[in-house]
This record gives structure tokens, sequence and C-alpha cells, in this order.
């Protein structure tokens, strides 16, 4: 296992936890957002809320087009979206009171959850839901299905409202 019993135990005895929240810009992360800090917020907490980029599915749509500009214009553009929301959500923490940091990544989401959950030792994490359909979820996969199944610590969905 990645993440030791023990190095979570000795976090847990310190009183300091290590919650990873997925955020990705929607009112569903926001809702997961709201949700910890309502409900499971700790003052001794440390918080890192991740960000997974879409960076790849606009190159993949981008690819069609064949020119280069238009390409290079596509990245440029997700960047600066990436780079608002990180800025936006280390104010949330810093509104809140809430000692953590943003971590960026681009892949896949679920995957780029469980390896910074791993990184960091985090003893908890958070994730919104979008509320899709058995059908779509099939066909479409889901984040929060994917960390849950794959977690080596305890996982909270929060459902929107």
């Amino acid at each position: 296992m990645g993440t030791s019993y023990s190095k979570i135990t000795e976090l847990t005895k310190r009183g300091t936890r290590i919650v990873v929240i997925a955020m990705d810009g929607s009112s569903h992360s926001d809702y997961a957002f709201e949700w910890y800090n309502e409900h499971f917020r700790r003052p001794e907490d440390e918080v890192v809320l991740v960000h997974c980029s879409d960076r790849i599915q606009a190159l993949h749509a981008a690819m069609g087009t064949a020119d280069i500009e238009s390409i290079c214009n596509i990245l440029l553009e997700e960047e600066e979206t990436e780079e608002k929301l990180k800025t936006q959500f280390e104010k949330k923490l810093k509104f809140h009171g809430i000692k953590g940091s943003v971590k960026t990544s681009d892949g896949n989401p679920g995957e780029v959850i469980i390896n910074v959950a791993k990184e960091v030792h985090a003893s908890n994490i958070i994730v919104g839901s979008r509320g899709l359909g058995m059908l779509r979820r099939t066909f479409l996969g889901s984040v929060s299905d994917y960390v849950v199944h794959h977690s080596e610590v305890p996982v909270t969905v929060c459902r929107h409202k």
C-alpha cells in the first residue's frame, strides 16, 4: 500500500488531518468544499485542493484543425484558465481561513486525485458528484466512482442538491 497506516495514525495522533478535496470549478465541487467547511472541518486540518486540467481533451479537440497556431492558442487559453482557477481556489482557502494548498495537474482526474492523496498522505478525500444516471456513468465513467474504488483512505462523495 502506498499510504502507510502508521503515517495516517501518526497524523491523527497529532490532531492533523490532511484532507484532499477535488475541485474543477463546477457547482458540484464548490458544494463539496462548502460541505467540508460546514460539516467536516477541524481547525488543525490541512487541505489540499486538487484541480485536474482538461488540456489533453482540448488538445484532442484542436487536432482536427491541423492549424498549429490554433492549437497553440487553445493550449494557451487552457493554461490561463487553469491559472485563474488556481488563484480562485487559493483565495477560497484564505477567505475561509483554511490552512492548505492547491495542486494542479493534467491527466485522468480520478488518477490524479488518487496520486495526490498518496503523495500528501491524505487521511480523507472529498469529491463532488454530478449525479449521473447509471447508464451515463457506465459509458462515460465517473471521477467520484473511480476515486471510491481506488482510494486507500476514506472518501466522501457530496451529492449536489
